[in-house]
């Protein structure tokens, strides 16, 4: 494999697109059987003639409108980027790569720009997800120690942006990852060299 470009994972993205939409369906799902509970009608209590029995209060949940409004932009959310990863699988594109000095990356990574020098990087880590700076969750922690990653942090528009590279959105995983960063390091040394002259 070219160590220069990065190729989106079809398995990868396949799977993580399958994960969003269960997550989509399960949210819409219990946002649905929550509004159905809400709009029932009251029980009727039947008595005997003589016999007036009351209603009983139906035990409604107070914070039903809100929990189900949760759900409903939890299941968008999750729609989102189901719709990504299922893009990246369709337009079978190239995720990044490096050409002429300048690394580019795909759309839906939403690198501010899209393309830049490979000089503006400051820092470039190629490690386990759960030791890249930046932090992480502790429930994501678990799972980050199963993964590798990409950290990049460049210099864009006077500011410092970063962004990450998964094990699992790149077909070859860690290791082209890995080739990839050394290919990168290249350049960067390439460019700072250059500038020195």
């Amino acid at each position: 494999m070219n160590p220069s470009i990065l190729h989106f994972s079809r398995t990868g993205n396949v799977i993580k697109a399958l994960f969003f939409l269960g997550v989509a369906a399960i949210a819409f799902s219990v946002a649905s059987l929550m509004h159905s509970e809400s709009a029932a009608p009251a029980p009727v209590v039947v008595g005997t003639p003589d016999i007036m029995l009351p209603v009983p209060a139906p035990h409604r949940d107070v914070l039903a409108p809100f929990k189900m409004l949760l759900l409903v932009i939890a299941g968008g959310v999750s729609l989102f980027y189901a719709g990504r990863h299922g893009l990246r699988v369709l337009v079978r594109e190239t995720a990044v790569r490096i050409e002429g000095g300048r690394l580019h990356f795909h759309a839906s990574y939403g690198a501010e720009p899209n393309s830049f020098p490979a000089a503006n990087i400051a820092e470039a880590i190629c490690d386990r997800a759960d030791r890249l700076p930046g932090e992480i969750s502790n429930a994501a922690r678990l799972g980050a120690r199963m993964r590798y990653g990409l950290y990049l942090r460049y210099g864009a528009d006077g500011s410092s942006r970063e962004l990450r590279l998964m094990d699992n959105d790149v077909d070859g995983g860690a290791e082209q990852l890995r080739r990839f960063a050394a290919q990168l390091d290249a350049w960067r040394r390439s460019a700072a060299w250059k500038a020195d002259r």
